[in-house]
């Protein structure tokens, strides 16, 4: 089966962006999220899918931590989800527990990979980015993707005056 039939699970529809205005305020058309000036994209070229998903106050209700949201791609052979967090300069450190924590120990994001696996035969690549209006040096990066047991993609800058950062090109490297 091609990738190019892979659909969002019917339970997670609510949470997916569109290119029309609804309630999820995160959500910048339906291949962006945003968050109080940060923002990020994933546009596809032809013969590709991509969508946002909304996580937080969507996917995820509840208290406990979670990344803002994901991008999802997929072509004819892969499938790539890239968690994402939108965090101001002050809090780099918290998006990488959050990211970790997603990752790692929710178990609605692990059966949204096992869905995409399920329906195009190959299992989900995922990668984590953080983007924000904050500097973060490779020392402190690094340290940080040791203490949670994760590893960040990158660390993007965006803020009101620089273009929105698109992870296309930096997902399929």
């Amino acid at each position: 089966m091609g990738l190019e039939s892979i659909m969002i699970p019917a339970s997670l529809a609510g949470c997916v962006c569109s290119k029309y205005p609804d309630n999820l305020t995160t959500c910048d058309g339906p291949y962006g999220l945003k968050e109080q000036g940060k923002k990020v994209r994933l546009l596809p070229k032809a013969g590709e899918q991509a969508w946002a998903l909304v996580l937080d106050g969507c996917v995820f209700q509840d208290s406990q931590i979670k990344c803002d949201g994901a991008l999802i791609w997929s072509n004819k052979s892969r499938t790539v989800v890239c968690l994402v967090e939108l965090k101001g300069a002050g809090d780099i450190a918290h998006a990488f527990a959050q990211l970790a924590f997603v990752w790692h120990k929710r178990p609605a994001f692990h059966q949204l990979l096992a869905d995409l696996e399920r329906q195009g035969g190959v299992r989900p690549v995922v990668k984590a980015f953080v983007v924000t209006n904050g500097l973060l040096s490779r020392p402190e990066k690094e340290r940080l993707e040791k203490h949670h047991g994760v590893r960040v993609q990158e660390v993007l800058h965006c803020e009101a005056s620089t273009p929105i950062p698109d992870l296309r090109s930096r997902i399929l490297n």
